[in-house]
């Protein structure tokens, strides 16, 4: 039951970037909602987990970019793989802990897809300062998300959605 929680989540997450993305984008800097719910199930479920839902997360962003199709599933990826190789080695209670994943996560994500597409070919130095801010800002607006979920559920008396499965 939770994890079709978490392809609802996901779903809902990749419809947001599409459709409220371009309405928060600041000129050209958006901020990419599906990496804050990468960061979240690699750090309460690991590695496998992790890395399924940053490839899927990474399909369905690909899939409204044909012309780099690949390029979020290898990052997003990896990501989640990382993240989930890590958790054991971090303490997920730690709000700045989590935000300051969620940032290095953000910017690997932006800052990755760049990479992959210079790789293709030239890629001037305003991209990667888009990448850069893109980064910064889904960092912010994923850790409003956080401390509004955080706040809903106490006053709710849910559990919290950080914990660590065995």
């Amino acid at each position: 039951m939770r994890w079709i929680a978490e392809i609802i989540w996901l779903v809902v997450a990749v419809v947001a970037y599409w459709v409220y993305g371009p309405v928060l984008s600041i000129q050209e800097v958006v901020p990419v909602f599906p990496v804050v719910l990468v960061v979240r199930v690699a750090l309460n479920h690991g590695q496998l987990a992790g890395n399924l839902v940053g490839f899927l997360c990474g399909l369905l962003l690909d899939l409204f970019a044909f012309h780099w199709l690949g390029s979020s599933m290898l990052v997003d990826s990896i990501i989640g793989y990382s993240i989930g190789s890590i958790r054991e080695h971090i303490v997920i209670d730690n709000f700045a802990v989590r935000i300051a994943i969620l940032t290095a996560a953000s910017l690997a994500h932006t800052l990755g897809l760049v990479l992959v597409r210079a790789v293709a070919g030239t890629v001037g130095p305003e991209p990667f300062m888009v990448a850069l801010w893109s980064g910064l800002y889904t960092a912010a607006l994923g850790a409003s998300w956080w401390i509004l979920n955080a706040l809903t559920r106490r006053i709710l008396g849910l559990q919290g959605q950080w914990y660590a499965e065995q």
